[in-house]
Formats: structure tokens, sequence, C-alpha cells
């Protein structure tokens, strides 16, 4: 924000804003989305391994913000059938769709399937097995990350917080690694890996590197 000339936002007036589209509304900026993309996009690079950034819809599913990070060469993370449809219709590349949530149904998760989208995070063996049901009558193979819960304490409100053991959110740490085992064994599924969401709004480091280090421990375990 600046307030030099009037309350300006990217360098747009907001008094203009309002005057031209009424009030209230909702003002995205878009330089300073790109910026943080961009900003995020070269952390990323010196991690030196591939990495894919994936936008949140659930955090603004504008169609004009979805085309801003498809131009910016960003996929969708989607929770919902809803969110799919959206992000295709918004041109995203299907091979750049995360989806994620709990409590998919039968009918979405068809139509990610049928979508070819690149990950499916499964949070339950329950859901693990309705999965290969659905990608064995459909004929076609799911990509599979388990989502691990890997019970840290993320220090975010406790409403947002996804990584302890009290939530509902992903598989177990302890059982993680014989249900992977047991994905790689079931029809239409391809393991492809792990997933791990902690939480929203985490102002430090600490708790993610307390999730990563458990992750790293249970990849060694399912490669062992």
């Amino acid at each position: 924000m600046d307030v030099q000339d009037g309350l300006l936002f990217d360098g747009v007036s907001l008094a203009a804003i309002a005057q031209g589209v009424g009030t209230p509304c909702w003002v995205t900026g878009a330089d300073t989305l790109l910026r943080r993309v961009r900003t995020l996009q070269a952390a990323m690079g010196q991690v030196g391994v591939p990495v894919a950034i994936h936008f949140a819809m659930k955090s603004n599913d504008h169609l004009a913000v979805l085309a801003l990070m498809r131009g910016a060469g960003v996929g969708m993370d989607v929770v919902s059938g809803g969110e799919l449809a959206r992000a295709l219709h918004a041109g995203i590349d299907s091979a750049g769709i995360v989806f994620s949530g709990v409590g998919k149904t039968d009918a979405e998760l068809d139509a990610a399937l049928r979508a070819g989208i690149g990950q499916i995070n499964v949070e339950s063996a329950e859901e693990l097995h309705r999965l290969s049901a659905r990608a064995t009558t459909l004929g076609l193979t799911a990509p599979v990350s388990l989502r691990v819960n890997p019970d840290v304490e993320s220090g975010t409100h406790a409403k947002i917080a996804t990584g302890h053991a009290e939530t509902k959110f992903g598989v177990a740490h302890d059982d993680a690694a014989a249900l992977y085992a047991q994905g790689t064994r079931l029809p239409g599924l391809r393991m492809d890996g792990l997933a791990v969401h902690i939480g929203s709004q985490i102002g430090v480091p600490a708790p993610f590197r307390d999730a990563y280090r458990r992750v790293a421990a249970l990849v060694g375990d399912i490669r062992a």
C-alpha cells in the first residue's frame, strides 16, 4: 500500500477502483502475487532438486488469479470437484493439478482420474481402497501420494493446525509405511510418494523442519 496521491495498491488508485466498480469489492494485486511467486521460485531453484509450486485454490479461486498463476508456471492444489473443474476451466494443465483434502467422493475421484491430474493425495486406508476400485473400474492408473500426519506441533491457531495426531488429516505416522506398501499391491494405483501439510499461517521454520525430518525418515523406512 502507498498513500502518496491517495491510497494506492500496486500503483493503482483504490479510489478510482471504487468509483469504477462500486463498493464493497475485493482488490487483488497482480504485481504483489507475481513478486511472491518469483521469490518462492528463486528460493526453490537453489535446493538442487526439481520443485513444482502449486497455488492453493482455496485462498483465491478468481479466474483472473488462476490465469495469472498459469502464466507464471504455477500448478494448482484443489480440495473439491468444484475447484478441479474451475482449474481446468481456467486452462490449468491437468498434469499440474494436485487433489488434496479429506472426504473426496467417488464422483470427485472419477473426475480427477478422467482429467489425468498429476497427483491425488490420499488421506486414509479407506480412501486408498476406494481410489483403487474407481481406477480399476475406469481402466486408469491413479497417481498417488499418501498424506502422512507427522504428529508435530506447528504453533499456529488450533483451527488451522493439521499436523498433530489429534486432527482428522492424513495417515498416522506409525501406520504410513505399512499402508504405502499395501498401496503398491493394489490394482490401479501408482504410489509416487508422500504428502504432508501441518497447517497454515506458520511464521517460523522449526515446525517444518520437524515434519520434514520425520517424513524423510519414513521415506528411508519405505525404501529399505
